[in-house]
C-alpha cells in the first residue's frame, strides 16, 4: 500500500508543495451518535454473532458477541457509515456483573481497516453499569478522522480459559464533513509527504545523490531540520567529525537535546531501617503524611492496620534516623479520634498540621450523627485544637474519605478536592465532594466548584497537587464510575480549569487507583508513582499484572517520562501496593514512602489483612549533562578512529591515546570492552569497510539525540517491501 503511495505521491509532486492545513484543536460541535455496520471480525459462538453489539438489552443473555476462542488476536471491526471524528466510545452490559466482561481492551481508529492507530486503552469496571470512554482524537494538532474502528479485547475478569463477550456499543463524535473533511486531507497529505521522506532517506542513506536532490527539488519536501542537514554534510559527505562535535556542542546548549536528555531519569529507591528497638509506627494503610522539608521531620497520623483505625501519631526526623512516637491516641491529648482514609497537610512557616476527613463502614455509622470535625496541631507547643466539629455547618465540606487538601502558606488557603460523602441516610453511596477552600485568618469556607461542574469532575484515588508560585492546582487521573485518566489544572487566580494536553507521541502513565504524586516547583516537574487498584484484580483476587512505574512530568515542555519499572521482585525495590502515602522533601530532594496495602494477591497465601510497615527514600536522579556529553564525544571519536585507521593507522592510534581515551569511561564494563576492541581494529585489515555506510550509521544514531519532529523517519523504505 505504501509503495502505490510513493508512486501516486510522486506524481502528485510536480505540482509542488502541499497544503498541510487541517481542523486545528479548537471547538468541535456537540457530539452526536455515529452510526456503523460490522464489517469484519475474528470469530464468534454460536447465536452470538457481533451484529448483538448493535442492539442494548442488558436483560437479554444472548444479546451480545462472543468470540469463538480466547486465543489472540480476537476482534470486531466496524465500520462507521461515513467518516467522522469519533471521541467517545460507550459499552452497555449484562445486567449483572460478568466473568466474559472485558477487563482490559485496547480500540484502534483509522481511514482503512488496516494499519490502524491506537486511540484508547482502557478496561471495564465488572458491574451492570454502562461505560463511556474518551478516545485520542486528535493527533499533530489536527483531530483524526476514522472510518474503522477496531475493538481488540485483551483479557476478561474470568479464568484466562473463557471467551470474550461484549454486549452493546456506541460511537460519539462529530460526522459533519465541514469538520471531518479538511481534517481527512490533512492526514491524507501527511501520509504522502511522509511517503516522499521515506524516499529521500533510502536515497541519500544509498548515496543516489542525483536522484537525492532531484526528488527533493521536484517535491520541496524538507527531509529534516536545516541543522541536521548540515550535520550530515559534516559527517557523512566531509569526514569532519571536529565540526561534528563542534555542532552537536551548540546543538546540547541551545536545548534541541532537551527532550532526550528530560528521558534519562533513573529512580533509586533505599528501606529506611531504624536502630534496633527504637520505636517506629506499626503496619497500616490509609494514613497521612505530611513534611517540614526546613526542619527536616515528616509526620504521621493514624490508619487502618487491617482491622481497626489507628490513633497514634508519629514524626520521623531525617537527620538521626529516628521516630518519635508524639502521642499513642490524640483523642486522649484533645486531639482527632481513631480514623483512616483521612488527609494531613503542614504549614512549614507556623508549624502547624491540619486534619481533615476519616472513613466509618456502614454499620458503624448507622446510628452516627455524621459530623466533619477539623483539627489543627501545634507542633511547637505540642497542642491540638478543634477549628470546627461540623464544617457541614459552616459551608465546608460533610464529611469525606479519599479526598485530597493542599496548603498554600503564603495565603493562608487550604484547598479540598473530591471525596466521597458519608451519609447514614438513604441516600446514594457515591455521592461525591466538590472543590472547597479555607482561608485560615478568617475561618471562612467557601465552594469553588459544586461536584456537578462539567469540567472539574469529583473523584476518589486522585493525586492533587499546589504550585504556590503559579498558583495552580494541579489534578491527576482517579476514580468515579470508572478510572480517570485526565490532568486538570486549576486555576486558584481566575477560577478556571483546563485540561493539561500532553504530547501524543509521549507515553502517559496509565490509569489507577491510589496514584501518588508530589511537585518540584523548582525544576517544574511533577513526580507520580502508580499504584494497585482492587478493581484491576482478577476473578481470583490477584494481581495478574501488578507494577509500581514512576513518572516525571516536565511543566516546561508538556512531556511525561517514565523513570523506572518495578515488577516487585527486586529486593531493592519496595512492592506494589496500594493505601500508601509518599511525600516529598523539596529541599533535599528526597521522597519518602511508607506501608500500604500489598493486595490480597500480591503473594500467594497472603492475608487480606496484611498491611505494610516498610519505610523507603527514593531519589529520582537527573540526567547528568556532562555525562551526556561526554558520550556523545565518545560516539563521534570512536567512528573517527576507525575511519582514520583506514589511511593512517600510526596517526590513528596516537588519536586514541591522546583524544580517544580520555572521553572512555573506564567504569563501564559496555565501553571498557569497546575500547579494547578498537585497538584490536587497528590490524585487521581484512574486514572491508564502506565509509559512506559507516558514517550513516553513526548519523541514524545521533538522530536518537534530537526530536522526532526535527529529523528524518526512523523507520526505512525498505521495511515495508515484501522479502521475496
Amino acid at each position: 500500500t505504501l509503495l502505490y503511495t510513493i508512486k501516486f505521491e510522486l506524481i502528485l509532486c510536480s505540482q509542488g508543495h502541499y497544503n498541510m492545513v487541517g481542523i486545528s484543536n479548537n471547538s468541535l460541535p456537540r457530539n452526536v451518535i455515529i452510526p456503523y455496520s460490522i464489517h469484519k471480525w475474528s470469530s464468534y459462538t454460536g447465536d452470538y454473532h457481533p451484529s448483538k453489539i448493535l442492539i442494548d438489552d442488558p436483560s437479554d443473555q444472548m444479546s451480545r458477541w462472543q468470540s469463538g476462542s480466547n486465543s489472540p488476536p480476537q476482534f470486531l471491526i466496524l465500520k462507521i457509515d461515513k467518516p467522522s471524528i469519533i471521541r467517545q466510545i460507550t459499552f452497555g452490559k449484562f445486567h449483572k456483573s460478568h466473568v466474559c466482561n472485558l477487563r482490559s481492551f485496547t480500540i484502534y481508529g483509522g481511514m482503512s481497516d488496516e494499519g490502524m492507530v491506537e486511540i484508547c486503552k482502557k478496561g471495564l469496571t465488572n458491574n451492570c453499569n454502562p461505560e463511556t470512554f474518551d478516545v485520542e482524537h486528535s493527533f499533530y494538532g489536527t483531530y483524526f478522522p476514522s472510518s474503522y474502528i477496531k475493538i481488540v479485547p485483551d483479557t476478561t475478569w474470568g479464568p484466562a480459559v473463557l471467551n470474550f463477550s461484549i454486549w452493546y456499543v456506541k460511537l460519539s463524535g462529530v460526522s459533519d464533513p465541514v469538520y471531518v473533511n479538511p481534517c481527512i486531507q490533512f492526514f491524507s497529505n501527511r501520509r504522502q509527504e511522509r511517503a516522499i521522506k521515506l524516499c529521500l532517506k533510502h536515497l541519500r542513506q544509498h548515496n543516489y545523490s542525483e536522484a537525492f536532490e532531484s526528488l527533493q527539488k521536484r517535491t520541496k519536501v524538507q527531509l529534516e531540520h536545516p541543522m541536521l542537514t548540515k550535520l550530515h554534510h559534516m559527517l557523512v559527505e566531509s569526514g569532519d567529525y571536529d565540526g561534528v562535535e563542534t555542532l552537536l556542542d551548540n546543538a546540547f546548549h541551545d536545548g534541541y537535546m532537551e527532550e532526550y536528555t528530560s528521558k534519562q531519569y533513573s529512580a533509586k529507591w533505599e528501606q529506611i531501617h531504624v536502630a534496633d528497638g527504637s520505636p517506629r509506627p506499626g503496619t497500616r494503610g490509609g494514613h497521612p503524611m505530611c513534611i517540614d522539608p526546613i526542619a527536616g521531620k515528616v509526620y504521621l497520623f493514624g490508619g487502618w492496620d487491617g482491622k481497626n483505625d489507628l490513633g497514634d501519631f508519629w514524626e520521623y526526623t531525617s537527620e538521626t534516623n529516628s521516630w518519635q512516637c508524639i502521642s499513642a491516641d490524640t483523642e486522649m491529648n484533645n486531639g482527632p479520634c481513631k480514623r483512616s482514609c483521612h488527609k494531613m497537610v503542614l504549614d512549614p512557616k507556623h508549624k502547624l498540621v491540619y486534619v481533615l476527613g476519616r472513613y466509618l463502614d456502614a454499620r458503624t455509622r448507622e446510628n452516627m450523627d455524621l459530623k466533619s470535625d477539623f483539627y489543627c496541631y501545634d507542633i511547637q507547643s505540642d497542642q491540638w485544637n478543634l477549628i470546627s466539629s461540623d464544617t457541614a455547618a459552616e459551608d465546608g465540606p460533610c464529611l469525606i474519605y479519599d479526598h485530597q487538601m493542599v496548603l498554600d502558606s503564603d495565603l493562608q488557603c487550604i484547598y479540598i478536592f473530591g471525596g466521597k460523602i458519608l451519609s447514614n441516610k438513604d441516600r446514594h453511596e457515591a455521592d461525591y465532594s466538590g472543590l472547597y477552600k479555607y482561608h485560615i485568618p478568617t475561618n471562612v469556607w467557601s465552594v469553588l466548584k459544586p461536584d456537578n461542574d462539567t469540567l472539574l469532575r469529583s473523584r476518589i484515588g486522585h493525586s492533587m497537587l499546589y504550585h504556590p508560585e503559579k498558583k495552580h492546582l494541579y489534578i491527576i487521573a482517579g476514580q468515579r464510575e470508572h478510572f480517570l485518566d485526565d490532568f486538570l489544572m486549576y486555576n486558584t487566580r481566575n477560577d478556571t480549569v483546563q485540561q493539561v494536553f500532553c504530547a501524543h507521541e509521549v507515553k502517559v502513565p496509565e490509569s489507577g487507583f491510589t496514584m501518588r504524586a508530589t511537585i518540584d516547583t523548582e525544576h517544574e516537574e511533577i513526580h507520580m508513582m502508580s499504584g494497585l487498584s482492587k478493581d484491576l484484580r482478577n476473578e481470583n483476587k490477584e494481581y495478574s499484572d501488578a507494577r509500581t512505574k514512576i513518572y516525571v512530568y516536565n511543566l516546561r515542555r508538556n512531556k511525561w517520562s517514565e523513570v523506572t519499572k518495578n515488577e516487585g521482585v527486586n529486593a531493592v525495590e519496595p512492592c506494589p501496593r496500594y493505601a500508601h502515602m509518599l511525600v516529598y522533601d523539596n529541599v533535599k530532594k528526597i521522597h519518602y514512602m511508607f506501608g500500604g496495602n500489598p493486595g490480597a494477591g500480591a503473594d500467594k497465601g497472603v492475608d487480606v489483612e496484611r498491611r505494610l510497615d516498610d519505610f523507603w527514600s527514593l531519589r529520582i536522579e537527573r540526567p547528568v549533562f556532562d555525562d551526556i556529553k561526554r558520550s556523545l564525544q565518545f560516539l563521534v571519536r570512536k567512528y573517527k578512529f576507525r575511519d582514520m585507521s583506514l589511511t593512517d593507522p600510526v596517526g590513528s592510534l596516537i588519536f586514541l591515546q591522546q583524544h580517544l581515551e580520555q572521553v572512555v569511561d573506564h567504569s563501564s564494563p559496555t565501553e571498557e570492552a569497546e575500547f579494547q576492541d578498537l585497538v584490536a581494529s587497528v590490524f585487521d585489515t581484512a574486514t572491508p569497510r564502506d565509509t559512506h555506510s559507516t558514517r550513516s550509521q553513526l548519523f541514524d544514531t545521533l538522530m536518537r539525540y534530537f526530536p522526532e519532529n526535527m529529523a528524518q523517519p526512523k523507520d526505512n523504505l525498505t521495511d515495508y517491501v515484501p522479502p521475496v
